[in-house]
């Protein structure tokens, strides 16, 4: 991996870049992430994601310290996504109360009830998450 501390002789191809689309980013008054920054090194010159990223990370550290690891906008996705997979599995699990109350000679419309509403909430965050996914993959093609 290159060292982010440019050596006399080193090509400065690297350097270069991440400096490139931080201005770029700062003329286009857009934000930008260390995440983001990672991806265009890996994108432009083949280096695996996880050395772009130590890169840009000490790249950052060094010589632009208020690039932030990652955007809000970032982080929202996977946390739709979790949110989404637990309101499934309490709505799975009202669901099957209900089948066990109904099994009982019980009222269960209740239950029934909760968990279509759980599982409802849980299709919605999962759509969401899906939807600010595509909207940020557009925003980075840019």
């Amino acid at each position: 991996m290159p060292s982010p501390t440019r050596e006399p002789g080193e090509p400065a191809d690297l350097f270069s870049l991440v400096q490139g689309e931080i201005q770029l980013a700062r003329a286009e008054t857009r934000p930008t992430s260390r995440q983001q920054l990672a991806d265009v090194v890996r994108e432009r010159t083949g280096m695996p994601f996880n050395e772009a990223f130590a890169f840009v990370d000490t790249f950052c550290d060094e010589n632009e310290p208020g690039v932030p690891g990652y955007l809000q906008e970032e982080f929202a996705v996977p946390y739709l996504k979790v949110v989404a997979v637990v309101n499934a599995a309490i709505g799975v699990f009202l669901i099957y109360r209900g089948v066990q109350v109904y099994r009982a000679n019980q009222v269960s419309w209740g239950w029934y009830c909760a968990g279509v509403v759980f599982c409802g909430l849980a299709a919605f965050a999962w759509v969401q998450s899906l939807e600010r996914e595509i909207l940020w993959r557009k925003k980075r093609q840019r």
